[in-house]
Order: C-alpha cells, then structure tokens, then sequence
C-alpha cells in the first residue's frame, strides 16, 4: 500500500481532487481516469450509501487516482466503514476543537494508535500486511469550517495523528457571514495555513474555480479541492449549448 498524496505532501508537489456527489459508478470511472489527483466520495452531501461508496472507491482504486471518502459525521462506525472499503484517506467534516481530532484519530489508527477494528476488504486489496501499514499510510483529513475551528487551529493541529487539513470555504464564510471572496475569509485560510506549517499539517483549501487558485500568494495551499461531478457536468453542457447555438446561427 502506498499513498501517492501522502508521497505529494513529502515533496511538496501540489494537487488537487473533485468531489463525487452524484452516486453514480459510471461517473466515477470517467472522473477517475480524467487526470485528478485524488477523488473524494462524499457521503455528507452525496448520494451516496454504504454500498455505492465502496463501489465507487475500487473503481477508483483501478487507476492511479486517490479515493477519500468524506463521511457524514465525525463516528467510528462511518470512519470505519470507509477505510474498510479501501479508502486511502477519510475527511472529517466540522472539526471544532482538539477533542473532535482526538476522537477521528482514534477511530481511523490501529492499536497502539487508536482503536480502529480490523476487518472489511481492505486487507483483502492491500494485503495481509494492510494492518502494519495502514496508520503510515492512510490520511486523516480534518475540515475545518467554523470561526470556532480556526480560533481553536493550534489546538486541533497539535493532535497527534493528523495527516492534512482542508479548509471547507463555503461553510466557514457561511458561519463568518462574508463572502468567498473577501478579505475576512482570505485572512482566516493564511491563519490557519500558517498554523499548519508551525505543526507540521499540510492545509488544503476548497475553491470553486482555477480563477480562485490564481489568487493566492504565499502563503498557499498545499493542495485543492475544485468542484464536484454535479458542477462539471453542469459547466460541460452549458458551454456545449452555447456552443451549439453558436455554430447553428453562424450556418443560417
């Protein structure tokens, strides 16, 4: 087993990942071989059940792309579940405080590290050495989406166990009431980028566009999570249809 985002960070190789919404194995296939670093299935706000989720991570594990899978809420049992299924890293939404990275780390490590239980069909995947290797490998990926959470950054990155951290834009500057695009969002992402690089955690951030990633300066994300299959379907046809318009007209 070997993690090619964790092997990114190490290098300091930026990169970036689409979010699956739609549920669907046939989208997952095409997204997975279209060139993204990593896939992250997302069980919070997709369509997603237990079943359609590990699905879709061996389809993603049949390419050089990474699974993440985002859980609904920060449990054992649905941290369990994705991680058993193969997934080489787990997104914990609403990570307030130190207590809530305590509580995903313990359930995503083996003993000593943790108290995550060992079945499922990773092993199976991976090999019988899964269990020696998963705590190196696997990502723990909290999100942090609150001003509460990014008043309390150095807390939670001084939990041991925390591979990365993503900065959830659309529900932090909901709960700050500003914009995506202001100046009090843009200030709290370097606060907590730059606790990241006093603790040693890599911080990604969630952008709605390549036009967003253009507009950091230092200090910038390690990595990015852009969209979800839903949008890009979206951004597709409605360019398609402009499109065709277009070159219909200019034949009349």
């Amino acid at each position: 087993m070997k993690n090619l985002l964790k092997e990114k960070l190490r290098k300091n190789i930026p990169f970036a990942g689409v979010t699956l919404n739609f549920g669907s194995i046939r989208a997952t296939e095409i997204l997975a071989r279209s060139g993204f670093d990593f896939l992250m299935v997302d069980l919070q706000h997709g369509n997603f059940d237990k079943n359609s989720a590990m699905d879709s991570i061996h389809a993603i594990l049949a390419t050089d792309t990474v699974p993440l899978a985002r859980i609904s809420d920060n449990n054992p049992g649905a941290i369990n579940d994705v991680l058993d299924a193969g997934a080489q890293g787990v997104v914990i939404p609403m990570v307030d405080n130190a207590e809530d990275a305590r509580k995903a780390v313990r359930a995503a490590l083996y003993s000593p590290l943790g108290k995550r239980s060992k079945g499922g069909s990773a092993p199976i995947i991976y090999g019988d050495d899964y269990a020696k290797k998963a705590n190196d490998e696997i990502m723990i990926i909290v999100m942090i989406e609150t001003a509460d959470a990014v008043n309390n950054i150095n807390n939670i990155f001084a939990v041991k166990g925390i591979s990365a951290c993503l900065v959830g834009t659309s529900d932090l500057s909901l709960d700050m009431d500003c914009s995506r695009d202001s100046e009090e969002l843009r200030a709290a992402i370097n606060k907590v980028i730059e606790a990241g690089e006093k603790y040693g955690v890599p911080v990604g951030s969630a952008v709605g566009s390549t036009a967003e990633i253009t507009k950091f300066t230092e200090p910038k994300p390690a990595f990015y999570l852009i969209s979800h299959d839903q949008g890009l379907l979206k951004s597709a046809a409605e360019m398609m249809a402009k499109d065709l318009k277009l070159a219909m007209k200019h034949k009349e």
